[in-house]
């Protein structure tokens, strides 16, 4: 569980609560007691993860706020049952609690080296077949594959590979420690002719087999580079 508050600005909320859910926690309480017009802020906060949320269902966020009621016709249809809104820490707690899915885990180590990615692969593949996904085998692999061999190729440092399951959805993240750099989707189709085209056809890849994707920044070096698949 996380908890995130007592910051002035909506920005530092919405910074704050990327590195919370690059970290996959079940529960974020996210405290904007101290700010005004809840409504407008709470959109300004949630919208820069809005995509994540709406594709994976295994974090909770809950908005501790004085007006609940006000607030919640604010949130975004896709998100509506991501996000609660409560008065208090300990109510935000006991609702999200009821709420929060059943979620399986595994993770694993990688050294910069060209073997990472058939690591990666093997990985995927023992995790998900032992979770009785075999359906998500050869789409989950490609796309770690992609992400792997990107990750190495920008940061070039260790990386730290987990999945998550909710249901018959899969979450890939994979952490690299190196310079917060990625270029985001809206940038590949329109890359610089310079830029390695393989990158650019790798990522393209992964946005045609997964329902979302994106990338957290770390709260001090490097980033989170995330993908969700499987049935909705």
């Amino acid at each position: 569980m996380r908890i995130i508050g007592r910051y002035r600005l909506p920005s530092d909320v919405a910074s704050e609560l990327k590195h919370a859910l690059s970290d996959n926690p079940q529960i974020v309480i996210l405290d904007l007691h101290d700010m005004a017009g809840n409504s407008r802020l709470l959109h300004e906060v949630l919208d820069p993860v809005t995509d994540y949320l709406a594709a994976w269902p295994g974090t909770v966020v809950v908005v501790c706020v004085p007006d609940p009621e006000a607030s919640t016709p604010a949130l975004p249809a896709t998100i509506v049952d991501r996000v609660l809104a409560a008065r208090s820490h300990a109510e935000a707690l006991e609702r999200a609690r009821d709420l929060v899915p059943p979620q399986y885990a595994a993770s694993t180590f990688l050294t910069p080296q060209p073997v990472a990615s058939d690591d990666a692969r093997t990985f995927t593949r023992r995790t998900l077949r032992d979770w009785e996904m075999p359906e998500l085998v050869w789409p989950a692999s490609l796309v770690v594959s992609e992400l792997v061999t990107h990750s190495i190729l920008e940061a070039q440092t260790v990386l730290d590979l987990s999945l998550s399951k909710v249901d018959h959805l899969v979450r890939i993240a994979v952490h690299d420690y190196g310079a917060d750099r990625f270029r985001p989707t809206q940038q590949v189709e329109h890359s610089d002719p310079l830029e390695d085209p393989l990158l650019d056809r790798g990522l393209l890849v992964v946005r045609a087999l997964t329902h979302s994707w994106g990338v957290f920044p770390s709260r001090v070096r490097g980033k989170t580079v995330w993908a969700v698949l499987g049935d909705p």
